[in-house]
């Protein structure tokens, strides 16, 4: 008897080891490629064309000046220390001065604009590039319409971190509109933050339905 429980345990275990090694893993996909996914969910399925940003905006200026000025790190982080601390009518003359053309001068301005305004994005959601493994934000610094798109890799140990910033996010849309705007508290209402496959979305906006099911998809995709 012993030996036949111990022969059906042993079929069972070999079974479960089976079905564990044919389990398909869940995709790995780079920021990249997450920027893609939600930049292609989004302009599917609305009339706009999607501002993505990622981790990388943040460093936009300090990677401009390190392709563009042949500048280090250092360099360039010393430099944008400088450059911040400049008043604003200074800026275009101080630029000029340092060997910047004028077509050098508005590609800096714009990889510096997109910087700030990613941080400001960041800082919105209460979130910094040490939570993000991977992934891509496409948020609204003006508060007229409910809107707020995010498909994130969380950084090991701060699942919870990224889904709560991301449901806080929503909630302050939703108490925003709830006086006023009943189109855009509706829209708020409406929202989806959830964690599909270890990644995080969170999706806000004119027909989010349609852009919730378009990322979802892919994420479960085999």
């Amino acid at each position: 008897m012993k030996k036949l429980l111990s022969a059906a345990l042993a079929a069972v275990l070999t079974l479960s080891l089976a079905a564990c090694s044919n389990a398909p893993e869940t995709k790995e996909y780079t920021t990249e490629e997450l920027s893609q996914i939600l930049s292609s969910a989004i302009s599917e399925n609305s009339d706009g064309m999607a501002e993505v940003i990622t981790t990388d905006s943040l460093n936009a200026a300090i990677d401009w000046l390190t392709t563009n000025k042949g500048m280090s790190e250092d360099e360039a982080n010393t430099f944008m220390e400088e450059y911040n601390a400049l008043p604003y009518e200074d800026i275009d003359a101080t630029l000029t001065e340092k060997g910047f053309t004028a077509e050098e001068i508005a590609a800096f301005q714009q990889a510096e604009g997109t910087a700030r305004s990613s941080q400001m994005i960041f800082e919105t959601l209460g979130l910094s590039a040490e939570d993000i493994e991977a992934g891509a934000l496409s948020i609204s610094l003006i508060n007229v319409r409910a809107y707020g798109m995010a498909l994130i890799k969380p950084a090991e140990g701060k699942e919870e971190t990224v889904l709560s910033a991301c449901q806080n996010f929503v909630e302050l849309q939703q108490k925003s509109f709830e006086t006023y705007l009943q189109d855009q508290y509706a829209i708020a209402k409406n929202a989806k933050c959830e964690t599909i496959n270890g990644y995080v979305v969170m999706v806000m906006g004119e027909n989010s339905d349609a852009i919730y099911q378009s990322i979802s998809d892919t994420l479960n995709a085999k």
